[in-house]
């Protein structure tokens, strides 16, 4: 489970939001004066305001801020809060502009532009109806390249005890898009370049996959290893391709097995003798993203190379 606490809610949070909406008389009476703002007359600093049921309009023709609350002390600029409906809510009618706008000037630290905790729910919910848009659009400003050490990004997903990135597509839709020299997922190690794909210690251009090493013959002139066992379960040998060279001299008679499970067997060799193996295998979950026929991995692949252009166009690449 992750350690780390979102500042959107903690204790005192949590305690002011229970308090607000069960005892939001209690407060009333506390703060409350004999010159209390009633319903229909202006509103009072420093005291409560009871508008009753109705709302309160503030409507401003300007190019400026129609409204600014500021708090140069250590308390909160504003606080909102709804019992049966949003707490706050903000648009615009500007395309080029937003619901709300957030920032944050301080110096670099813990804090954050935005904070919010859904507790029970969904912490950020957000969606579009434009498909040539994203619900959620993350961008890293940063002029540090990440190899002058930077561990920065657009995105950071913590799943705790639950998945870190969900994505999930039609079918003929590629789920997730990626558009750099190197992909790297370090549970599984896998590494996927531009041109091949490293898998475990093995490397392969497309869906083969190379194991290779060396064995040091007994007094048959025969020997045995074993391949990876984490790779070998993704990998189909039950007809691989299995090539033996001598190392240390001539041997006329060698030869070389490869079993489904990933056992390596020379024999025929010279007694004591060191030679070196290459086995390879095909990928199980290849055949079916490849296969030339199959009308849905055409669709896919012809998606994810269009979206892959219109990202390479946005970011100027």
């Amino acid at each position: 489970m992750s350690t780390k606490v979102n500042a959107a809610f903690n204790r005192r949070t949590a305690i002011r939001a229970g308090a607000v909406g069960a005892a939001a008389s209690a407060v009333t009476v506390v703060t409350a004066t004999g010159a209390e703002a009633a319903p229909g007359q202006p509103i009072l600093q420093g005291l409560s305001n009871n508008a009753g049921t109705a709302g309160t309009t503030l409507i401003s023709a300007g190019s400026g801020i129609t409204l600014t609350v500021r708090n140069n002390g250590a308390g909160a600029g504003a606080f909102f809060f709804a019992q049966n409906n949003n707490g706050f809510a903000g648009g615009t009618g500007a395309g080029s502009k937003y619901g709300l706008s957030a920032a944050n000037t301080g110096s670099a630290s813990s804090g954050a532009g935005m904070a919010a905790s859904g507790i029970n729910n969904t912490g950020v919910l957000a969606n579009t109806a434009n498909v040539d848009r994203y619900a959620v659009e993350a961008t890293n400003l940063s002029t540090t390249s990440s190899g002058d050490g930077g561990a920065g990004g657009g995105i950071w997903a913590d799943g705790g005890d639950g998945v870190g990135i969900a994505a999930l597509s039609p079918i003929g839709v590629p789920a997730v898009v990626s558009i750099g020299d190197t992909y790297y997922i370090e549970g599984h190690e896998v590494v996927l370049t531009l041109s091949s794909v490293v898998y475990g210690v093995t490397s392969a251009n497309g869906p083969e996959v190379t194991f290779s090493g060396q064995i040091t013959l007994n007094g048959s002139g025969a020997g045995a290893a074993t391949l990876d066992a984490a790779t070998v379960a993704d990998v189909d040998l039950t007809e691989p391709v299995s090539l033996v060279s001598p190392i240390t001299g001539p041997m006329p008679n060698l030869w070389i097995s490869t079993s489904p499970a990933g056992v390596v067997s020379v024999a025929g060799g010279a007694a004591g003798g060191t030679v070196s193996y290459r086995v390879i295998g095909v990928r199980n979950d290849w055949s079916i993203a490849l296969d030339a026929a199959d009308t849905k991995a055409k669709r896919t692949t012809a998606r994810a190379k269009s979206l892959a252009t219109a990202l390479l166009k946005r970011a100027g690449r």
